[in-house]
């Protein structure tokens, strides 16, 4: 660890349908996914890290700024999907997010705390299976700038790596996004021919252990596939470099239109 690297990183999908307490019938058609996150989930909390970082494209965004969110409790539910009875509550990690606060500026990035109620479920999601799989660590969560930027997200990976490095913590990546939303007619981005070539092209980069491979998706291909993994990906990129030997597919489905992948990216499975 003394390059500053997570002990462990993942990729987790964040549809709350994969939630079976949620999903109720539906979430049948979605069992790879849930056991898929559900092992993901382990790997981070049999790791021992003190941190968790989640990387989530639906914390609310500024223009160009970074967002941040890193008080000293951590809390939301599932009262947008109907079950308010469904909460998360951790410790948040101050003194992790100061640090990352201070590197990213040093790096030329603009990073600001981002104000909210509860959390968002593009954090929720994977807290979800965390808790369940008996994580007790602190978390900090970090969210995208609305202008999209490939550079800025691996510039910001880097400085997060960087700011855990000088606090010698023992930490998880958890780089929190789902794959196209217009997988098929019924998809939330209505259907687009071209949206599976996009899933196809992201599972095969991380399947072979190849983040750099994602900058050679054509920008063209993440909008119609209406996508919200890159962002978080791209960052991971600049945490852990461009190859990732330890890289794992767990899952990919997409029953309800979207795609959803999980992965580890880095550490060993128990």
């Amino acid at each position: 660890m003394d390059d500053g690297s997570p002990i462990v990183a993942v990729l987790m999908c964040h549809a709350p349908i994969v939630i079976p307490a949620i999903g109720g019938d539906r979430s049948t058609e979605c069992t790879a996914t849930t056991e898929a996150m559900r092992e993901a989930a382990r790997a981070v909390a049999s790791s021992g890290v003190e941190t968790a970082v989640i990387l989530s494209p639906h914390l609310p965004r500024h223009n160009r700024a970074f967002g941040i969110v890193a008080g000293e409790k951590l809390h939301g539910d599932f009262g947008a999907f109907g079950r308010p009875d469904l909460a998360c509550t951790f410790r948040g990690d101050a003194a992790a997010g100061a640090a990352v606060d201070r590197a990213v500026q040093r790096a030329g990035l603009e990073i600001v705390p981002t104000v909210i109620r509860g959390l968002d479920h593009g954090t929720m999601v994977p807290l979800w299976f965390l808790q369940e799989a008996g994580f007790k660590g602190r978390v900090v969560v970090f969210g995208f700038p609305w202008h999209k930027d490939g550079a800025a997200n691996h510039t910001f990976g880097r400085a997060l790596r960087e700011a855990l490095e000088g606090l010698h913590r023992r930490w998880a990546l958890v780089a929190s996004g789902d794959m196209s939303h217009a997988l098929n007619p019924g998809a939330p981005s209505g259907f687009h021919p071209r949206a599976q070539a996009f899933d196809d092209a992201v599972v095969k980069a991380l399947g072979e252990g190849k983040l750099g491979a994602l900058s050679a998706i054509p920008s063209e291909l993440r909008d119609l596939a209406a996508e919200d993994v890159i962002d978080s990906l791209e960052s991971s990129e600049g945490v852990l470099g461009d190859e990732i030997p330890e890289g794992r597919i767990l899952s990919y489905e997409g029953p309800f239109g979207v795609g959803y992948l999980v992965a580890v990216l880095k550490g060993v499975l128990r």
